[in-house]
Formats: structure tokens, sequence, C-alpha cells
């Protein structure tokens, strides 16, 4: 009791002195935004929700009358920014400032893992992580990973459907992860039960976590990273180590198996075994072979977790919408057929599928809040004063619900984004906006991201059925959608379904070709 009193003591006048010192700095002419009132030293450390946190900022624009809102916590600044014109402004228009990122307490400095170059504060490190994805990644070579999802989701995704569809939420993420895992390291993919991939999943799951604000509570308390191991309740610290042992292995072990794949003349080509070889002959090889390698371990958990989550609110959506599942079905049957599966050249010919995607990111903002943006300089902003070192938060859920762009907002409309069968340009697009981040820190691999949705949904509702789950009576199971707070990402959590081949398909003769296919 004495310790922990101590401990209590300290934690008070540490946060007194960072209050009192930040309140001092502060000192402006220019008012902060509209401020939500909180505590003395703590100031909204124990407001801010530890779930659902771009529900209640959203919910704290109508309150405080502003789209602009300013909180405080510890002494950390926390700006949250819920309008499409003032974060294209500010994320975009003055991005020299607004690029970096807040240090992430549970990952970086309790874990150790400071290598997540989309964590990184914005520099040299950050800028030589981008450019190595970039070289690989970019746009122009697109055709390249559209030929490796389409391959993915043929030869696995859907005889995996086939066989087992009560499993359809394992086949989505084995099949995303197997493509991020081949397109990174070239490596041979298990269509069922890949290890690797299995692994690299757990891995990940464990640093969306740690990077998560409410997960661990040392991201909203910042001076528990000084707790000492042995103290009861510390065992985040405890931990901590077997974290970080468990994602230095998925860095390291697919890195060095391609690397050695190289040596023997046997690897095909990938992100890795193509940077490796191009940068072979550059000054600073070691320095860059580590841009690759770290960056190389971050594909596989960028892709997979947001794809996952927009292929699952896609199923939800037709789920819940059966008359919008009818004409996507319709249309694709018009322009594809009866006797072959869609493609990617298909995909201009299906703009009300188009529509429905941009609906459904609409609909569920997979990355609500996203990673926050961190200031280098004050700066004033339409009067009001943005300090140095505050953290950012775009909130892109806010955004997409906004009533005044998106009547209805929480009704799941597709009409929305297409007048007279012809996709409208004059409404904002998720698929550009919003969703994958603003300025310099929008996410580099949001066009594969984008490929891999498409030919996944319109592969999966050309040759099947998504209805309800039917109870032991026979009746459906009804449910309330519901998804995963961290405002990280927003996955729908699980929700009974029933996935079965359409009716008056040659559903198993389409498969014919690809079943049985155990490796790719």
């Amino acid at each position: 009791m004495g310790i922990l009193g101590l401990c209590d003591i300290l934690v008070l006048v540490v946060c007194g002195s960072i209050h009192l010192l930040y309140r001092y700095r502060r000192k402006n002419p220019y008012p902060l935004p509209p401020r939500l009132s909180g505590w003395p030293i703590i100031g909204n450390a124990l407001q801010i929700p530890l779930s659902h946190a771009h529900r209640f900022y959203h919910d704290l624009e109508k309150k405080l009358g502003s789209k602009i809102m300013y909180l405080e916590a510890l002494g950390q600044p926390i700006v949250v920014i819920n309008d499409i014109r003032m974060a294209t402004e500010l994320l975009e228009k003055r991005s020299a400032i607004y690029s970096s990122r807040p240090q992430n307490r549970m990952l970086v400095e309790v874990i150790g893992a400071d290598y997540f170059f989309g964590l990184l504060p914005y520099g040299d490190e950050w800028r030589n992580h981008r450019r190595v994805f970039q070289q690989h990644f970019s746009p122009r070579h697109l055709p390249r990973e559209q030929e490796k999802a389409l391959e993915f989701i043929r030869k696995a995704l859907l005889p995996n459907l086939y066989e087992s569809p009560q499993d359809f939420r394992e086949h989505i993420e084995e099949c995303i992860g197997g493509i991020s895992l081949s397109m990174t390291y070239g490596l041979p993919v298990q269509r069922k039960h890949d290890p690797f991939v299995k692994k690299s999943a757990d891995a990940f799951a464990i640093a969306f976590a740690a990077a998560s604000p409410g997960k661990y509570l040392v991201n909203v308390f910042p001076i528990l990273k000084y707790v000492p191991e042995w103290l009861p309740g510390a065992e985040f610290k405890r931990w901590a180590p077997l974290a970080l042992a468990t994602l230095l292995e998925v860095m390291n072990d697919p890195f060095n198996q391609t690397r050695k794949d190289m040596e023997d003349g046997m690897a095909p080509g990938s992100f890795v075994s193509e940077s490796l070889e191009s940068h072979r002959d550059k000054p600073d090889f070691e320095k860059n072979e580590r841009y690759i390698k770290q960056t190389a371990s971050q594909v596989f958990g960028a892709a997979a977790e947001t794809t996952n989550g927009s292929i699952m609110t896609f199923i939800l959506a037709m789920l819940l919408h059966p008359e919008v599942q009818r004409k996507v079905q319709k249309e694709i049957d018009s322009v594809v057929g009866l006797d072959r599966l869609p493609d990617f050249s298909d995909r201009d010919n299906l703009p009300y599928l188009t529509a429905v995607l941009k609906e459904a990111l609409r609909w569920n903002p997979i990355a609500p809040m996203g990673v926050p943006h961190a200031t280098s300089q004050d700066d004033i902003f339409e009067g009001y004063f943005i300090p140095k070192g505050a953290a950012i938060m775009a909130n892109a859920y806010a955004m997409l619900q906004d009533s005044e762009r998106f009547p209805n907002p929480t009704q799941f409309d597709p009409q929305r984004f297409i007048k007279n069968g012809v996709l409208r340009t004059d409404i904002l697009d998720p698929f550009v906006v919003a969703t994958f981040g603003f300025g310099r820190r929008i996410c580099p691999g949001s066009h594969i991201g984008l490929s891999a949705l498409y030919i996944a949904a319109a592969s999966i509702i050309s040759i099947f059925d998504i209805s309800p789950a039917l109870d032991e009576n026979g009746k459906p199971m009804e449910f309330t959608p519901e998804f995963l707070g961290t405002s990280l990402v927003s996955d729908p959590l699980p929700f009974p379904c029933q996935i079965a081949p359409r009716q008056g398909k040659n559903v198993e003769g389409l498969l014919q070709e690809y079943m049985g296919i155990d490796v790719l």
C-alpha cells in the first residue's frame, strides 16, 4: 500500500509539472480550438473513452458546435478534426508541419518495436522506408499485384468458401494474408492453415493492440512506462519482451528465407528479392537492406488488417441488404455472363458494384481515426492556436458520416454514389478521401487494397448467395451488427451468416480447375 501510494504521489507530481510547464509554454494571443472542460492536472484523460473514440468525438462536435476540437491529456495537447476541408487544409496543404507522429508508448517505448515506418516521426528515416516501398509498389506496377490477388482469390478463397462456407471469416483472413506474404517475400503459401500466415496474423494482432489507444493504459498515462516489472498490475511490462520476440521473429524469418532462396537462385519475384537486387550494387547497401527488411515486415500487417475488414464489411452489407446483393449479381451476370469468373477487365463495366464498395467504406470506415499526426511547430488555423507537439486526429468516421454531405448517413445506400447508371463525380469519394489518411502520411498501398477488395467482392458475389444463418427452428437468426472499437481499425465483429452456391450457376464447374491446389 505504501509503495502504491508513493507511486501515486510521483505520478501526480510529474503530471502536475508537465501540466504547469505546458500551460506556461502555451501563452499565446490566439485561443485554442473549442475544448471540452477537464480536470486539473489530468485534463481530459479520464473523459476520452477507451473504445469507439471516433463516435465520442463525432458526438462531441454537436456538444461543442465545432468540427475542430481541443482536448488535453496529462499535458499532451490533442486536436480532433471532424471535417474534410479542415483536414485537407492542415494535413495536406500544410503537410510540412503536420506530417510527424506522436510517440506510441506501448508499442515503441515499452515493447521496443521502434521500426514500424508508419509510426516513425517525419524525417529521413521515415522517407527512406517509404521510398523503398513506393519503388516496388507504385501504381505503375499495379497489374503485377492484381495478378497475384486474382490467383489467390481463385485458387484459395473461392474453393475454400465452396468446401467450408461456415469458416468464411477464416478463409478471407488466410487468403489476404497469403497474398501479402507471397507478394512481399515470394514464399510458397498453403491454401489452408499456412503456419506463417497464422504466425504473422497473431504478431500483428499484438502490434495493432499495442498501438491502439484503448488497449493499454500506458498509452493514456505515459508515466506508467516507468513502473517496475515486479509491481502488481504491471503484467504489460512483463509481457513486452515476449511480444518483441514474436514481432522480430516474423520480421526476420521470412526475410532470411527469401535471402537464402536468392543465394540458391530459387527466389521468385517479390518485394524483398527485387528490392535487394536493385540496391545490391549501390552505396549503403546494409542500410537499405535494413529499410527493406523492416518495411517488408509491415506490408503483411497493414494490408491484411484493412483489406480483411473491408471485405467483411461488404459481406455484412450484402447480408443486411439482400436487394442490393441481387442488384450487384444482376449487373455482374450481365457483364461477365454465366460461364466465367470476373476479372479486372470487367471493373470499369461494373459501376453499381463500385458504388456498393464506396458505400461500404463510407458506412464503416475501416480505419475510423487512423494513426494520429503530430505538429512539428506552432500554427494558427482560422484564428485558433495549434501548439507544437499536438496529436492531430483526423476523424474519418465523422467525415464520412457527415449528414450535410451524406443525408441519412447511418443508412447503407449505394445509390448516393451513382446516378442513371453512371458514377457521380460531384460527391466525396471514399476511395480517394479520408479512408486511407491524408497528406504525406496517406496509405501508400491503398491502390493495392482497393484492387483486392474489388476482385474479392466481385468473385464472391458472382457465384455465392449471402443470406442469414438459420436457427434450430429454421428461422433467420437476428443480430445487431457490432464493430471493433479500437478506432485504429473497425472490423465487423463475428456475425452469423450463410454462404451457398448460387442457383442457376455451375459453381463447381467454374471452380473445377482451381480445386485441389494445396500450395500457391
